[in-house]
């Protein structure tokens, strides 16, 4: 709050003492006058009077106008005096009050206002008790027992004085009260400064909870460091301990040959061993520049035995990051070294043992695989004997009275030929018939519109054409399937390869048109080759009919032949699929490995298809892409090599 404008009496004084002076100076200068007058009439000299009486009253005035600058000046000081009083009692951070010898409020500044909620004008007059009530006991007396209270004669300085003060409101507040006097008796005049303790009880409270909380974290870690089976230390930066546990302190004994306590410097510690010392000043040196780390060390203890610690160094930094120090925890590991030490010399036993056994292994396993492929085409083999002896009769079966029927058409076609001779020769004589037997021809008229004669003349031999063609086809795929039955017959010969693969393709194309995808033959000149042609039949069947199941309705499978070099031949077949993942290429050729649903494939095809090529002397090479489709190569050398067990061995060894 500020304080009301209020007239400075200084300038009243100074004033009034002005006015005086000027009328003092007036009255000698009347008064120097007159006496001049009368000398000069007494003396007959009047100008010479007037002169001297002129010259007194110049002189006057400037007395009086030095008198007027004086006063003046004065003024101004004590002007500003006041000013700078009252803005320093405004300043003041602590509050301020003036009482008088009655102890009544002559002035108070505005943190006064501010701690008790007064406006200044309702203090001034009013009893200090107003915002002290226990005021009298330490600033005065009174008169009587219901008298006001006034100052102690014999009152003092006074400092720190701690009182309760109340407020305005009722409330109260705690004050500290210092007390100077000025002047005695009834003219004495206190200043009382209040500073208000209300934010440092609430600091202390805060401080002596901070103090309880920090004794009882000081207590949980302390428990935690004794109560710890590691070896807990800490230095300061002066490599002073600061924190020990006594796990820390029987070790460093134990090792060291010497106890060791807070407060010891790590120098005066270890100063009998300075191999020891310059080693840890080195680390607790790391961890006091900031570094964390951690690693393990080899001690011998008294006794000669070596004691396997396990170090952690981390710097210590207060909230401000502010490094104080560093810490130390060890652990003893030695039991777990040695365990690792025994598990390290076993292992490397174990892995001479294995070594030894390796080549054996080896090729066990090598049997081992051989032996489940065997036994995959053994029993591929025998179903295919089965199904080609199971071939072999159905297609002598349709082949008997596929005989009779071809010997029938022909004889059908020959009287059909004959009929259809004699039918024209009727007509050209059915005008003469119409003649002679009217009857007759109306008749055969009637009969011929009745069996669209003309349409049945024009269209029965293409009839019996097509039912021939039909037939020659039947023939075809019997004979296929005769051709293709013989599996079994594992000798090899000159062969031609696009004749035997040209069956295999008639045979997957009624697969192929009821999956809707088409089969396509790009059969390339090739030279005789020396194989099994009903095993590499077998192998293009298994390659046809995977792609036919990887293909979209609408697209077409591809079946390929090229000469490979001067000296072999390559199968290819390409389908338009969504291609073959690279996790699933790697494995196509294993035994048992399918993509298909269950019960739609045995995962033996490719693997025995694999196994014949090799025999053959052969590879299979892949190349596919995702969403790109699939291309199986199948190389095959023109004559196969005299060892095929061993070239298969290798291909193995090399897939």
């Amino acid at each position: 709050m500020t304080e009301p404008r209020r007239t400075s009496t200084a300038p009243v004084v100074l004033a009034i003492a002005g006015l005086a002076a000027t009328a003092l100076g007036w009255f000698a200068i009347e008064r120097l006058a007159r006496l001049a007058e009368e000398l000069a009439e007494a003396e007959g000299s009047a100008h010479s009077w007037h002169l001297i009486a002129w010259q007194g009253l110049v002189l006057a005035m400037l007395c009086l106008a030095g008198v007027a600058l004086w006063l003046a000046r004065r003024r101004d000081e004590a002007l500003a005096g006041e000013a700078g009083l009252r803005a320093v009692l405004e300043a003041a951070s602590n509050g301020v009050a003036l009482i008088d010898g009655s102890c009544r409020i002559a002035l108070v500044n505005a943190r006064i206002e501010a701690m008790f909620g007064y406006h200044r004008d309702e203090l001034l007059g009013r009893s200090i008790e107003t915002l002290l009530p226990d005021a009298v006991g330490f600033l005065g007396a009174r008169a009587s027992a219901d008298g006001p209270p006034i100052l102690r004669p014999d009152l003092g300085a006074i400092r720190g004085v701690e009182t309760k003060g109340r407020r305005k409101d009722g409330g109260t507040l705690p004050v500290d009260v210092s007390v100077g006097v000025v002047g005695q008796g009834g003219g004495a005049v206190a200043a009382c400064i209040l500073h208000d303790l209300s934010g440092r009880i609430r600091e202390e409270a805060r401080l002596r909870e901070a103090y309880r909380a920090l004794r009882f974290a000081n207590d949980r870690l302390r428990g935690v460091v004794e109560g710890s089976g590691d070896m807990i230390a800490a230095l300061d930066l002066n490599r002073r301990f600061i924190v020990l546990n006594d796990a820390y302190r029987r070790t460093f004994e134990r090792l060291f040959g010497r106890p060791v306590e807070p407060g010891m410097r790590l120098d005066d510690a270890l100063g009998h061993r300075p191999d020891d010392l310059a080693r840890l000043r080195a680390r607790w040196d790391r961890a006091l520049q900031g570094e964390r780390f951690q690693e393990v060390a080899e001690y011998p203890d008294a006794d000669g035995a070596a004691t396997h610690l396990e170090l952690a160094f981390s710097p210590i930094r207060d909230d401000a990051g502010i490094l104080l120090g560093a810490g130390q925890v060890i652990r003893d590991v030695t039991d777990r070294v040695e365990s690792h030490e025994a598990l390290r010399r076993n292992a490397a036993e174990l892995a001479a043992v294995a070594a030894s056994r390796a080549t054996a292994y080896s090729a066990l396993q090598d049997a081992y695989e051989e032996l489940k492929r065997a036994e995959s085409r053994l029993v591929q083999a025998e179903k295919l004997s089965a199904l080609g002896q199971l071939i072999a009769g159905v297609a002598h079966e349709i082949n008997n009275p596929l005989a009779f029927v071809g010997n029938d058409l022909a004889i059908l076609q020959r009287d059909v030929t004959g009929l259809l001779r004699l039918i024209r020769l009727y007509r050209e004589a059915t005008p003469d018939l119409a003649a002679t037997r009217p009857e007759v021809a109306a008749e055969i008229e009637e009969l011929a519109e009745q069996m669209e004669l003309d349409y049945a003349m024009e269209h029965l031999g293409g009839l019996t054409n097509r039912a021939r063609d039909g037939l020659g086809r039947i023939r075809r795929i019997v004979r296929d399937l005769r051709d293709f039955a013989r599996l079994d017959e594992g000798e090899m010969d000159e062969a031609d390869l696009n004749a035997a693969l040209a069956s295999t393709v008639n045979i997957v194309a009624g697969l192929g048109r009821e999956r809707d995808v088409a089969i396509e033959s790009d059969l390339g000149e090739l030279p005789p080759v020396t194989c099994s042609p009903g095993k590499i039949n077998q192998v293009a069947l298994n390659l046809l009919i995977n792609a036919v199941d990887a293909s979209p309705r609408g697209s077409t499978v591809t079946l390929r032949t090229r000469p490979d070099g001067p000296d072999g031949v390559a199968i290819e077949v390409i389908d338009r699929g969504e291609g073959i993942p690279e996790p699933v290429r790697n494995r196509i050729f294993d035994p048992f490995f399918t993509t298909k649903p269950v019960g739609q494939g045995t995962g033996l095809g490719l693997s025995i298809s694999y196994g014949i090529v090799q025999d053959h002397g052969g590879r299979i090479d892949v190349e596919s892409a995702p969403g790109e489709g699939s291309t199986f190569t199948v190389h095959l050398p023109l004559k196969p090599p005299a060892r095929p067990r061993a070239a298969r061995a290798a291909g193995r060894d090399g897939r």
